[in-house]
């Protein structure tokens, strides 16, 4: 009854307004800059929707490649990547409740402890759990602090259903030349590592780098990076040298045309006023579909190639835009609205700079209800 009903909701499939296509082989070359400039394994990081790229999409393609694991923070894109059939080993870097953690059901997922706190409480398990232990090496966020290794160590080495698969920790100033903290992390860290390969010599990674730390691998005593928002084109780190795909482009269509008179406004609050007359069109994205607001009347997308400047705010749902320089201008015309050409003003980097932010912020806003293609 259930399928029938089913069919029946969904008889015919339809177009979508708004494409968000995914391109597999940027997301490979990606990867692979990666692992030929650096001499260690390369764990991919899926967690927030594939910053905005899309979970299971994503998680797809790393799945067949060369890795490690893959990286999320939560219980919740496990689940969502197992249900899906992606099969690599995964590594939860965020916060697990100890209710969770004991019903997994799960192979091959192992779990981070990010406090002294949490370790105590999985003294008292009594199920073998995979973890990765986090070390506070100067980002003073999570992890276990420097002077609380040591109690570590002895919890894990006194109870067996502790499997120490992994070690951890993460940059806060990768991104600075000569930065003096990151230095100290580095410093930092590699003390820790000797000291735990002294005390236990079953654990098998070692990861202290994201995309900016992995500029510092010949200074860790690491065997794996963790690659976010590289994956996906984007440089954070100092290597200058990578060859970056950008792996995202949205694409929707004009649902409106008209020509609006000279001094006649436009939008909420009447927010920009026309100087000449202007023919205005409506694409149906606005910033719940991840346009920003802050690129009211400056943001530009593309239509045919041609730059054309956003009128008046950013509503919810809507966006207008001038069209005045497009020769025959239709409803349904294809519309690029996030570019994947580096260069173009609508690149996520370029935007991220419009609106004063970080790349990383313009793309995990684009929701998980829009339909990632992959290409």
């Amino acid at each position: 009854m259930r399928k029938f009903l089913s069919k029946l909701f969904f008889i015919f499939s339809y177009e979508r307004l708004i494409s968000i296509l995914v391109n597999t082989q940027a997301i490979i070359h990606n990867l692979n800059q990666f692992s030929k400039r650096y001499d260690v394994a390369i764990a991919p990081v899926l967690k927030s929707n594939a910053y905005g790229h899309g979970l299971v999409e994503v998680g797809k393609i790393v799945d067949i490649q060369s890795i490690p694991f893959v990286c999320v923070d939560t219980f919740y894109e496990a689940t969502q990547l197992r249900k899906n059939r992606v099969k690599k080993p995964i590594v939860i870097i965020g916060y697990t409740p100890l209710e969770t953690i004991l019903k997994n059901n799960f192979k091959n997922i192992s779990f981070a402890v990010i406090s002294i706190e949490e370790l105590l409480r999985l003294k008292s398990i009594n199920v073998k759990v995979s973890i990765h232990l986090k070390i506070d090496t100067g980002m003073h966020r999570h992890g276990i602090l420097l002077e609380e290794v040591d109690l570590a160590m002895q919890i894990i080495k006194q109870h067996d259903n502790l499997f120490l698969e992994g070690v951890y920790s993460h940059f806060a100033d990768a991104d600075v030349n000569n930065s003096i903290l990151t230095e100290s992390q580095i410093e930092n860290w590699n003390s820790v590592v000797r000291q735990i390969k002294e005390e236990i010599q079953t654990v098998k990674y070692f990861h202290c780098g994201q995309t900016a730390g992995s500029f510092y691998s010949n200074k860790l005593d690491a065997n794996v990076v963790r690659l976010g928002i590289g994956l996906y084109g984007i440089n954070s780190g100092l290597n200058t040298s990578l060859n970056l795909q950008l792996v995202l482009q949205i694409k929707t269509r004009i649902t409106s045309i008209k020509t609006i008179k000279a001094g006649e406004r436009i939008g909420y609050s009447g927010a920009h006023i026309v100087k000449r007359d202007t023919r205005v069109a409506t694409i149906p994205m606005g910033y719940n579909e991840g346009i920003d607001r802050r690129l009211s009347d400056k943001g530009i997308v593309l239509v045919n190639g041609i730059s054309c400047n956003i009128l008046g705010r950013v509503s919810m749902n809507i966006t207008s835009i001038d069209v005045s320089d497009i020769p025959s201008i239709q409803l349904d015309d294809e519309v690029v609205v996030i570019s994947d050409n580096r260069s173009d003003e609508n690149s996520i980097e370029n935007i991220a700079k419009q609106c004063g932010t970080i790349p990383y912020e313009i793309t995990v806003h684009f929701p998980e209800s829009l339909q990632r293609h992959v290409m």
